[in-house]
């Protein structure tokens, strides 16, 4: 019963809206005598737009119609006062948004790319593969060298913004700028052939692989100082310029793992080809080279942004900057830890084998930059490496243009954030 009652009241107050709504719709009378009933919701010289809660929507041309209830100045006079209404609201808002104080504390969370120019760190990666590719051509052979520069590194940003005006902000913010990039060298030789002595001759061959997984990862928790400066341009939108100083602390961090395996087989014959001896000589081994390097620097930085109000204390922000700084006094340890084994002596006598474990370190050293000559090329390369004091020129051995490694974030970086208000 309660059910029906329901029911019955749900079906009488839908009727009574529809009745509502029909007995106080508009009224458009035509020349054969209908009525329309309904609510309009456009017109022009030419036509009415009505909405029938029966038939839907219906446009009528103005010469099929007699009169309008009511008349359609009316109509026009309520949407004359609406929008202007609607403008004065937009103003006052627009002149509230301008002209109103910001609120005093804002922190904003953004993240985004910082191109790079990467110094000598670049340049000794673009060297080691133009070595490869010269080695390959001179001497023929298949090395490969799978190294990626660093062109770009990610950008994390966070910064607490004090407003000291409608137009002014000051900042303290933390960035955390991060990238790692990983490669692949391999050497492969095989040789192989026949020695002839004075009363026997012995056949040979030789394989020599190597491979080495360089990873270096670079890192950059810049603590930075902003000033900002604010121009409205529309409603909600406001243009900004900023600049600022930073202290860097920079990190690098190299870890090579590498695997070598070397095989020698010599097959001894008389001349009349009776088999003598084999003689072998194999050597393996796999290790780790790695060092981590600090350095801290100031660096500069400057942009532009646009921050766009979504609702009234929280803002989406979109930046440009270009950063400047240059670091240039890493310092920091290097180990190399590896594990060999060997193989060697006569088929007839019996094989020895022996194996071991050996470690060499730098507790504090420097990363120095290098340029080594390879005569057979007539090139020089670009090298990076850390020794405790700073190397001597050799002419003999090409080396040359020894001075501390520069490693350097310039460029442009690219964000987008939210801020939010207080």
């Amino acid at each position: 019963m309660i059910k029906k009652e329901l029911l019955r009241f749900f079906r009488f107050s839908i009727i009574m809206m529809i009745i509502a709504s029909i007995s106080y719709a508009d009224k458009i009378h035509l020349k054969n005598g209908s009525v329309i009933r309904g609510e309009i919701i456009s017109f022009n010289d030419t036509s009415v737009t009505i909405m029938n809660p029966a038939s839907g929507i219906m446009e009528i041309s103005r010469e099929k119609i007699i009169k309008i209830e009511p008349p359609l100045e009316e109509k026009e006079i309520k949407k004359e006062r609406l929008e202007a209404e609607i403008q004065r609201q937009e103003e006052r808002y627009y002149v509230d948004f301008r002209e109103k104080e910001k609120k005093l504390i804002s922190i904003y969370l953004g993240g985004g790319l910082n191109i790079i120019n990467g110094g000598d760190l670049n340049g000794v990666i673009q060297d080691y593969k133009q070595l490869i590719e010269d080695l390959n051509d001179y001497y023929t052979t298949d090395y490969t060298a799978d190294l990626k520069e660093f062109k770009w590194i990610q950008n994390y940003k966070g910064e607490v913004l004090l407003n000291l005006s409608r137009s002014f902000s000051i900042g303290l913010g933390v960035e955390y700028l991060t990238k790692k990039n990983k490669g692949t060298i391999t050497f492969s030789d095989e040789y192989s052939g026949t020695v002839n002595k004075s009363f026997y001759y012995y056949n040979y061959s030789l394989t020599d692989n190597y491979s080495e997984e360089p990873e270096y990862e670079l890192i950059a928790i810049p603590v930075t100082f902003n000033i900002y400066y604010f121009i409205p341009i529309t409603k909600r939108a406001e243009f900004f310029i900023t600049g600022g100083i930073g202290y860097y602390f920079g990190k690098l961090k190299y870890n090579m793992p590498y695997i070598s395996d070397q095989e020698y087989t010599e097959d001894q014959y008389l001349n009349d080809g009776t088999y003598l001896d084999t003689w072998i000589r194999n050597y393996s081994y796999t290790g780790t080279e790695s060092y981590e390097v600090k350095c801290n620097e100031v660096g500069f930085h400057g942009g532009l942004g646009f921050e766009y109000k979504i609702f009234s204390n929280i803002s989406l922000v979109a930046e440009g900057n270009y950063r400047y700084v240059k670091f240039k006094d890493w310092n920091g340890s290097w180990s190399d830890n590896w594990n060999w084994d060997r193989t060697w002596g006569w088929s007839d006598t019996g094989y020895s084998e022996d194996s071991g474990s050996e470690t060499d370190s730098i507790d504090s050293g420097k990363i120095w930059y290098y340029e080594e000559e390879y005569s057979d090329l007539g090139k020089q390369y670009r090298y990076m490496q850390l020794y405790e004091e700073e190397p001597i020129p050799d002419p003999e051995e090409g080396i040359s243009n020894i001075r501390q490694a520069k490693i350097n974030l310039n460029g442009f970086s690219f964000r987008i954030g939210i801020k939010i208000s207080f």
